[in-house]
């Protein structure tokens, strides 16, 4: 058995054939190297011989036969996929096949495509291919490289094997892959109940996906696998029906009992309505769901889109008016990003309308304070939200990511539910939590929002109490450092608790 619990193989290499061939009958070709290389080398960090089960093909089956149920069964034992992306990987649809299948199993598994940001799909470049030629399974990742281009338009050739070069590369391949081994190792296996738990705790949770372009139903296809798989309701296949009146209907009926929509969107304006002029289904039903009250839209086009190649004027006027938030005069969220993260971006959206959706306290009761961190003081962010319902403040946490300008619809939302606000710098840059703190500034004064004071908590690593200064007449901004102490500090907290009653 392997490592891995629940699995049968550690890892699945995926490879072309052609990139094993030898020139002389007898001789190891690069892949049958790499695969030994690899193999000695995790089994020396383990500690023991034939500690690494590692699936690969030596049967040269490839090209136009059809898919082997070995290689099938053999990836559907598999934890994580090694692929040696070469052009003659790009040019084999059986490799395309592999790649699919693991990535769409990988969908369904409790461990999900990701382990604590770690991709189970690594990307080994054999060549110098740019990162717009991977296959649509691999975009997102930052890949391996194992070839000697040293120059952008270079296509290079693969490390000679036992190089320096290639040593060094085949060392750290092997670093990643083993502390992937090991947070898999502690993740849920397939149909544990913690699984089943966390299914049937976001069961309740309806998210309308709308109407695609032809160029984007496979990824459609794939992000409803995804999100079915954790547990979410999607709400699709609208059309039927197809003419205008009756489409719109359905529709609006859909969104009723939805919690979010999520429309995806690119170049290609999709199959036009029946009856309707100039106007598609993919772009009609954002706009129904843009004017929709209670249930709150994520539209979403590929990060590569450029507007200037969309034919149909009308399409190409709505999709500016998204990107720059003049679509709607309600909220609504937009993302250009990468269709490797899109189901990950949907689900993030989708947790924060369940946290906005808490009871907000009278003002008799609990003051209410939002507390703007980053994922990475997440753990921090918790204990602080623990502290503040002990002492009768009610905490709103708005966890994001790296670009402090992510979501800032969302952001909107929430601050027009408090008086005070608490940006959390911990393991963040400051420039993260200065664009942060513009943001929520601009939308306090462009809305009018009841924000009366900012204040800045300074958590671990430790930081000068000086270094956040913002230019602006209309907040007081009260800095808490607490960088020094590795966990809350009593005395400190006491006196940030009574500054934000106002005691």
């Amino acid at each position: 058995m392997a490592l891995i619990p629940g699995f049968e193989y550690d890892i699945f290499v995926s490879y072309a054939h052609v990139d094993n061939i030898v020139p002389v009958e007898g001789e190891l070709g690069w892949i049958a190297q790499f695969h030994s290389y690899l193999k000695q080398m995790l089994d020396k960090r383990h500690g023991r011989v034939d500690a690494i089960k590692i699936w690969w093909d030596t049967k040269r089956l490839d090209g136009g036969v059809l898919f082997d149920k070995e290689i099938a069964s053999g990836i559907e034992k598999s934890a994580i996929m090694v692929c040696l992306n070469s052009p003659g990987y790009q040019q084999s649809d059986y490799c395309q096949q592999e790649l699919e299948l693991f990535y769409n199993k990988a969908l369904k598994e409790p461990q999900g495509l990701e382990v604590m940001n770690r991709p189970r799909i690594l990307n080994i470049l054999l060549n110098n291919i740019h990162h717009k030629e991977w296959p649509t399974s691999l975009k997102g990742t930052s890949g391996f490289p194992f070839h000697d281009s040293e120059d952008q338009e270079d296509l290079g050739d693969p490390l000679e094997v036992g190089s320096v070069a290639f040593t060094d590369k085949i060392k750290e391949l092997r670093d990643a892959l083993w502390e992937l081994i090991k947070e898999l190792q502690e993740q849920p296996q397939r149909g544990s109940p913690e699984k089943r738990e966390h299914e049937n705790e976001d069961a309740r949770f309806s998210i309308f996906l709308g109407e695609v372009p032809d160029s984007l139903r496979t990824l459609s296809g794939r992000v409803t696998t995804e999100l079915t798989e954790r547990g979410y309701e999607v709400i699709s296949g609208i059309p039927p029906p197809y003419p205008e009146k009756e489409h719109e209907e359905a529709v609006r009926n859909a969104l009723e009992d939805c919690d979010l929509a999520v429309h995806l969107l690119d170049r290609y304006a999709g199959r036009q309505i029946d009856g309707g002029n100039t106007i598609w289904y993919p772009q009609r039903q954002a706009e129904i769901a843009l004017e929709s009250e209670n249930t709150p839209p994520l539209l979403w086009i590929p990060e590569e889109t450029d507007f200037e190649t969309v034919e149909e004027e009308d399409y190409k006027a709505f999709l500016e008016n998204v990107e720059v938030g003049k679509a709607s005069s309600g909220l609504y969220e937009f993302i250009r990003g990468s269709k490797s993260t899109l189901a990950a971006e949907i689900v993030d959206f989708a947790e924060q309308i369940k946290v906005s959706r808490q009871v907000v306290p009278s003002e008799d009761e609990k003051l209410a304070v939002l507390l703007d961190t980053h994922f990475k003081d997440q753990s921090y962010a918790f204990d602080l939200g623990k502290a503040l319902l002990e002492n009768e403040i009610q905490p709103f946490i708005n966890p994001h990511e790296d670009d402090p300008r992510k979501n800032i619809n969302f952001l909107a939302d929430r601050i027009g539910r408090v008086s005070k606000m608490i940006f959390l710098y911990g393991k963040v840059s400051k420039e993260w939590v200065l664009e942060r703190m513009s943001a929520a500034l601009q939308l306090i004064i462009t809305r009018n929002y009841p924000v009366e004071e900012f204040f800045v908590y300074m958590a671990p690593p430790e930081k000068r109490t000086n270094e956040i200064l913002i230019n602006q007449k209309f907040l007081r901004i009260n800095v808490v450092d607490q960088s020094k102490k590795k966990t809350l500090d009593k005395i400190g907290l006491h006196k940030f608790l009574n500054d934000l009653k106002g005691k």
